[in-house]
């Protein structure tokens, strides 16, 4: 039994010549979080404007209500999201960067926004 699943394990592993690293390794939480962002965005080549969008995004975040919203640990997640989501939509961002905000949202790393 243990060789069978042994198999399984091995099968799901992608070839190493599909993962695009980036130019700097950056650990812990937000580095991963930085890695898949900047992994999807080079494969869709559009690493340039997830930049730009990502300033944008950084800039909105430093409004205090929207900071005031999304630092505080008594709003509910869902609302977190839902706020969130409402901005991306109203600031016409790509799906790349809207994907990857409502990500951050979906798992309460909001407050960390600025880290990644």
């Amino acid at each position: 039994l243990s060789v069978k699943v042994r198999s399984f394990s091995t099968s799901a592993v992608r070839p190493i010549s599909k993962l695009v690293k980036p130019p700097i390794q950056v650990y812990g939480l937000e580095g991963r979080y930085a890695t898949a962002l900047y992994s999807a965005a080079t494969k869709e080549k559009k690493l340039e404007q997830v930049e730009k969008e990502l300033n944008r995004v950084s800039t909105l975040f430093k409004d205090p209500k929207l900071s005031g919203i999304v630092t505080n640990p008594h709003i509910k997640r869902a609302l977190k999201q839902k706020t969130v989501g409402d901005i991306m939509t109203k600031e016409k961002l790509s799906p790349l960067t809207v994907n990857f905000v409502n990500l951050l949202a979906e798992n309460g790393r909001l407050s960390q926004a600025s880290n990644v």
